[in-house]
C-alpha cells in the first residue's frame, strides 16, 4: 500500500469465532474407525487428519446442542465429526477455507470431490449429512447435503434441536 503510513491503515476488527456461551472444556471423545483394508488394492487410501482448530469449534457447536460429539481421526470417507443424539446423529464435515464461500454453488466449486460424495452417500444413510465452512469474510456457513445436491441451511440452530 504506497502512500499510506502505518497509522493511517484501517484495521479490520476480527469476530471471535467462539460461541459466546463456549461450553466448558471436557474431555473428548476420539473414536479411531478402520474400515478392513485390502493390501492389494492400490486405490484404496486412508489418510490420518491432523489436529485442526476448526474441528474441535465445531464440537463445541454441537456439544452446545445436546449432541455428543465424536471426531473421527481416520475418516475413510470426507466425514470429520459424528454428532450423536437421541433424536438420531448427524455426520459433519468441518471445514476452513481462505476464499470466503457465500454459497452452496461455491463450496461445489471449491470443494467438488468432498461434495459430489457426500451427495452420493447422502440418499444410502438415514443420517442428516452437512458441510460446515468457516472463512474469515463469511464466517461460520452451515449446507445440508442432498442426493441431487446442497443448500445452505437459513435456520441452522432450531434444525439441531
Amino acid at each position: 500500500m504506497k502512500g499510506k503510513k502505518t497509522e493511517q491503515m484501517n484495521t479490520a476488527k476480527v469476530q471471535h469465532r467462539k460461541p459466546a456461551g463456549a461450553v466448558q472444556e471436557q474431555r473428548e471423545t476420539e473414536v479411531i474407525v478402520r474400515p478392513p483394508v485390502d493390501p492389494a488394492s492400490a486405490d484404496v487410501y486412508v489418510g490420518r487428519t491432523r489436529n485442526n482448530p476448526i474441528v474441535y469449534e465445531a464440537m463445541d457447536l454441537l456439544r452446545t446442542y445436546g449432541y455428543m460429539p465424536v471426531r473421527l481421526s481416520e475418516p475413510a470417507i470426507p466425514i470429520n465429526i459424528i454428532g450423536i443424539k437421541k433424536t438420531g446423529s448427524l455426520l459433519v464435515l468441518a471445514l476452513r477455507s481462505r476464499l470466503p464461500v457465500p454459497s452452496a454453488a461455491k463450496l461445489r466449486e471449491l470443494y467438488t470431490g468432498k461434495v459430489d460424495f457426500l451427495r452420493s452417500v447422502a440418499g444410502k444413510v438415514k443420517d442428516r449429512i452437512m458441510i460446515w465452512v468457516y472463512s474469515p469474510a463469511c464466517g461460520w456457513r452451515y449446507y445440508l447435503i442432498y442426493p441431487g445436491g446442497l443448500r445452505f441451511d437459513l435456520d441452522f440452530p432450531r434444525s439441531l434441536e
